[in-house]
């Protein structure tokens, strides 16, 4: 599932021939084996990613209407305010920066 585009992974997760948290854990696998190595990513919020594909899971199985990207991972440049992240945009001295309440676009909640 490592390199499936995100059309099949919609595809499978809405047939149930995978789930989203295990096509999360593939990615987060992925992360943790070769990050290491590039450096892409300065914050990996896993508990927020399995528990958003779990909750596309529950969806499923109780036959509810799940959107276009359903259990299709993604990352986002930290450029943009995310709840509870420090929004670093390239700063170091921005490290301990988190965005004010107001300007959270994308909640945990």
């Amino acid at each position: 599932m490592s390199f499936a585009s995100a059309i099949q992974i919609v595809e499978d997760v809405r047939a149930g021939r995978t789930t989203a948290r295990a096509v999360t854990e593939a990615a987060l696998s992925r992360i943790a084996q070769r990050d290491g190595g590039i450096n892409a990513f300065t914050t990996v919020t896993a508990e927020r990613a399995l528990a958003a594909a779990d909750a596309v899971d529950a969806a499923r199985a109780a036959g509810q209407p799940l959107g276009p990207l359903a259990g299709v991972p993604f990352a986002v440049k930290n450029l943009f305010d995310i709840d509870g992240l420090p929004t670093l945009a390239g700063s170091k001295i921005r490290r301990e920066a988190a965005p004010p309440r107001a300007t959270r676009p994308w909640s945990s909640a």
